[in-house]
């Protein structure tokens, strides 16, 4: 579709000429490049912010016309300038959301919800506006959306902790303080004056209890006024046994979608991921592999990967070169536990060496390692690392001040 595009672009330039005179014409127009056609628009890319702004205020619609009378079938135009989102500085993880139509309205919400450096969060004088007068915020989407990865630059931005609990991880937890009869405590710390993250809260359903302590939970936390953000992959009318109660509670917070990346997101994750080569010996391959790919941010990283075959770059992820990954967490664990990297991967049995051992495994785990690749660069068997985050869930189960260590390190 990209080479009749570009075919068609070629053959209108002279109408558009004509239409808006050769001076205006060299000046903005010339220098736009079409990219994408998907469902009736045509997207094109000027070579500043400040030529896509005028071309878009300007010549959209002229530039519409002409196209769709080339086509014989009414086409749509958007502009977009080829530094917008930088794609070249983006990490391949990406460190920075790609944000576009999918997730935009996320995306805002959650900047307004950063409080200033200066300032005690949501106590006292906060000097950013909230866009919504929410305390509550529910974003769903499908699997792939990106809705984790956004939640946890959000974390990263704020100047406090944040508590973060997936639904999984938050069940065992519940369920061990119940058998020992200490959920007034984890009450308390959940109703903390604190940001509060709750992943895969679909996974509450058929929970009855957990829906229930839950519930009590979102009550006391209105009266202080700090967020509570849950990230469902249903909406909540949509959420299988959900108790009326809760899913009133949640309805009546700030409700948003995400929805997979569009044409221009996954343009500009494809160029995160392929770096320099995007925009010059790949482009073509890129631009081709955006518009035909769909699904989300996982179903591109494969396709991608596939179009590079054996040439994948070295920064791709991290994870092809997964020593990168255990280095960097095994510094990270051995300064926030106060003892000595190459005590990770020795033999030392000593009680903060094992319990940073431990952490270390969970990490690495999260980060996407496989447990014979932690095993191998601990020195450890397979079965021992499995061993080991077993036991340390049991931990984090009943410490709230080592779950704490953990969300940080994360």
């Amino acid at each position: 579709m990209l080479p009749l595009l570009e075919e068609s672009w070629n053959r209108v330039q002279v109408a558009l000429r004509d239409r808006v005179g050769s001076a205006t014409f060299d000046a903005w127009l010339a220098g736009l490049r079409p990219v994408l056609l998907e469902r009736g628009t045509v997207y094109f890319e000027a070579e500043t912010r400040l030529a896509a702004d005028r071309v878009r205020a300007l010549f959209r619609t002229a530039i519409a016309e002409v196209v769709s009378k080339d086509f014989g079938t009414e086409l749509k135009v958007e502009i977009q300038s080829e530094d917008s989102g930088r794609f070249d500085a983006l990490e391949v993880s990406p460190q920075q959301p790609v944000i576009d139509d999918g997730n935009r309205t996320a995306h805002l919400v959650l900047k307004s919800l950063i409080p200033d450096q200066s300032h005690l969060p949501f106590s006292g004088e906060e000097p950013r506006t909230r866009l919504v007068p929410a305390t509550l915020y529910v974003f769903h989407g499908p699997s792939g959306v990106g809705k984790t990865f956004l939640l946890r630059w959000w974390r990263g931005q704020m100047p406090l902790r944040a508590l973060w609990f997936d639904l999984p991880e938050l069940l065992k937890v519940f369920q061990r303080v119940h058998q020992d009869k200490r959920v007034p405590q984890l009450f308390e710390e959940l109703a903390a004056e604190l940001p509060l993250v709750i992943d895969e809260a679909h996974r509450i359903a058929g929970k009855p209890k957990l829906q229930a302590f839950l519930h009590q939970v979102l009550q006391a936390r209105e009266a202080h006024g700090a967020p509570t953000i849950l990230a469902s992959r249903w909406h909540p009318k949509d959420v299988r046994d959900l108790e009326a109660s809760l899913q009133s509670s949640w309805m009546a917070g700030f409700v948003a979608g995400m929805e997979r990346p569009g044409p221009l997101g996954r343009l500009r994750y494809l160029r995160a991921l392929e770096g320099a080569p995007s925009r010059n010996g790949r482009a073509p391959q890129i631009e081709a592999l955006a518009q035909k790919t769909v699904g989300g941010y996982p179903e591109l990283r494969a396709a991608w990967a596939r179009s590079r075959g054996a040439t994948l770059p070295k920064r791709y992820l991290e994870l092809i070169d997964p020593r990168t990954v255990f280095h960097r967490v095994r510094d990270q664990v051995a300064d926030r536990f106060d003892v000595c990297p190459t005590a990770l991967c020795g033999k030392s049995q000593s009680r903060s060496v094992s319990r940073a051992r431990k952490v270390l495994a969970k990490i690495c785990q999260q980060q996407g390692l496989k447990g014979s690749e932690i095993g191998n660069f601990l020195g450890r068997t397979r079965a021992a690392v499995s061993y080991m985050i077993l036991s340390l869930d049991k931990d984090l189960e009943r410490s709230p001040e080592l779950r704490q260590v953990v969300e940080e390190l994360q």
